[in-house]
């Protein structure tokens, strides 16, 4: 099996390719780094056109919220033909625009365990809901508790770093945007 997965960036792609190909064994994911949130979304369409010539079983699009409003504003930015396919009841789907409440780093803050892996200094709890949180902030933050003042995260070089130990069924409880991604992921892998 084989699916198609469009990102915003390196970052993006650097985690992905971690933790989709460490949960899901024998199954290949196309990670496509398309630079900018917009260059994704204009560039969906050739996305989905690439993904259905290859027959890959389905294509996944994540986007970051950031400063929308709702995640139906962040749909309302792609066009037509994939505002329509996103629209098909999921049974019948193949393609799945999941956005991220507020962004990647909401997601990678969903999981405590592999934070305080990362950065056992920082003594993180998650909240409830991290899209209750100003997410690069409390990265910084916390980041800056492990490292001291001078330093700043890299956003690929934290990836790479999360990705190993990042836990989707742990993630799953603290970001109801991440759970509906993975909720989708594993239901189109299961069918």
């Amino acid at each position: 099996m084989k699916i198609g997965v469009g990102v915003e960036g390196p970052s993006d792609r650097t985690f992905w390719d971690g933790v989709l190909h460490r949960h899901f064994h024998g199954i290949h994911f196309d990670v496509r780094n398309m630079r900018t949130k917009e260059t994704l979304i204009r560039e969906t369409p050739q996305l989905l056109q690439s993904f259905r010539s290859l027959r890959y079983s389905a294509g996944f699009i994540l986007v970051d919220r950031e400063r929308d409003p709702c995640p139906g504003a962040v749909l309302e930015r792609f066009d037509e033909a994939i505002r329509g396919e996103a629209r098909i009841p999921v049974s019948e789907r193949y393609l799945f625009v999941c956005v991220a409440i507020r962004g990647l780093e909401s997601w990678l803050l969903a999981d405590p365990f592999s934070v305080n892996a990362l950065m056992p200094q920082a003594n993180y709890t998650a909240p409830r809901e991290t899209a209750q949180v100003n997410p690069k902030r409390k990265l910084s933050d916390l980041w800056t508790k492990q490292f001291g003042p001078n330093s700043s995260p890299r956003k690929i070089g934290l990836a790479s770093m999360m990705a190993p130990q990042f836990d989707p069924e742990v993630a799953r409880q603290h970001s109801a945007s991440f759970d509906h991604f993975w909720t989708r992921l594993t239901t189109n892998l299961a069918s």
